[in-house]
């Protein structure tokens, strides 16, 4: 047995009965009508020129929405901050870590091991995740090791996205690990999701791309890229397709028809081959008329919603679509899609050519019976692990 799947079989009594106030790791974004968040007040050139992953913010925004609480206050991490200390020291009760690819050994947690040795409080993280682009077992070691060790002993249990991150901990000497999956699966907190393939008239499309990727992502870089476009350009032929884009400068600049920002933008997508001489023309015109971007998650929350299916490349573009209900096919492409697809068993495909995909096959034939019956239990072990570490949560 994984330490993925040991089970804590008694959850200690919860104590508290005001609501708590959090504490948070690396938030990603401000926080307004207490459980809802937007990226930070930047003017458009910052905003264009910048990448940022959105999908950091439907995380931070998802877990919030999991959990009760009276305030939520960032951390300042970056250098140490007296009256902070204090601050945090003077009636908050716990830290929470926001569920991303932490769990490393290029992770730079700058001054966050001397915050959290004087400010000797709860550490509770909700979805974390490993991701190693090398084989073989990956263990922590030096300040992640500390880091992870400090957490490890300041809560119940931790709450992974998937077994190849409950491994990586279990390497690394810390056992106390429970598999919960990806908070953004959870958004809506229905147990019951009930997903089908689409039936009747299906027009609507919303394709998630991730175009920027390195060798931790894609071994072949051209090729993934390549397969991407074809794939995307395949969709858009045979339905009302939405682009929608999270993070990329490039992209950005064509959402908010930058006019010198698109013209750099065309030079890098012609030398990475996303526009070729043969699709150019295609892509262009789903960059100026079919791009969808957000810097507040409740508007992805309202588009997705009038989609009548979800595919793509993002994690955090398939799987709050299928928490609001609307039916999704992943496409795994990385350590972290599959981990993701394989603990809430989302449907999902690997695409090493598009040649032979039906589209229209693919979508009427997905089969959400594993998925739903997934779905309630990966629920019942998020709420469980929130219980066991004393977490007053809406689950």
């Amino acid at each position: 047995m994984s330490a993925a799947d040991a089970t804590v079989t008694n959850p200690p009594d919860v104590k508290t009965t005001s609501l708590p106030r959090i504490l948070v790791l690396s938030p990603a974004g401000q926080v307004y009508q207490k459980d809802c968040v937007r990226w930070y007040e930047q003017p458009r050139e910052q905003v264009i020129s910048n990448y940022f992953n959105i999908g950091d913010m439907v995380v931070y925004d998802s877990t919030l929405k999991m959990l009760d609480f009276a305030e939520v206050r960032g951390v300042v991490i970056d250098k140490i901050v007296e009256k902070e200390i204090e601050a945090y020291n003077n009636g908050y009760d716990y830290f929470i870590i926001r569920a991303s690819n932490f769990i490393h050994n290029d992770m730079d947690w700058l001054e966050a091991i001397s915050v959290l040795e004087r400010v000797p409080l709860p550490i509770y993280a909700i979805g974390v995740g490993a991701q190693s682009s090398g084989k073989g077992t990956y263990k922590l070691t030096g300040k992640n090791l500390r880091f992870w060790k400090m957490v490890s002993e300041r809560s119940n249990v931790i709450g992974v996205r998937g077994t190849y991150t409950a491994d990586v901990l279990s390497a690394s000497g810390i056992k106390n690990v429970e598999v919960v999956g990806c908070p953004s699966m959870f958004r809506s907190r229905r147990r019951d999701l009930n997903l089908k393939a689409p039936t009747g008239d299906l027009r609507r499309v919303a394709f998630s791309i991730r175009r920027e990727a390195d060798g931790t992502y894609a071994a072949d870089v051209a090729r993934y890229r390549a397969i991407q476009r074809d794939f995307l350009l395949n969709v858009a032929a045979h339905f009302d397709t939405t682009v929608t884009i999270h993070g990329e400068p490039e992209e950005k600049a064509f959402f908010f028809q930058d006019e010198q920002g698109m013209n750099n933008a065309r030079q890098v997508f012609r030398h990475e081959g996303w526009f070729s001489p043969e699709t150019e023309e295609q892509m262009e015109r789903l960059y100026q008329e079919h791009l969808f971007f957000f810097l507040k998650v409740e508007e992805y929350d309202q588009f997705i919603r009038t989609q009548d299916f979800a595919l793509g490349y993002r994690v955090h573009g398939v799987l709050p679509a299928l928490s609001n209900g609307v039916p999704g096919v992943l496409v795994r492409y990385d350590s972290r899609s599959g981990e993701l697809a394989d603990t809430h068993a989302i449907p999902s495909i690997e695409l090493k050519s598009t040649d032979r995909v039906d589209i229209h096959d693919l979508i009427r034939n997905v089969d959400f019976s594993e998925f739903n019956r997934i779905h309630r239990l990966r629920y019942d072990k998020m709420r469980f692990v929130l219980d066991y570490n004393n977490m007053k949560h809406r689950l």
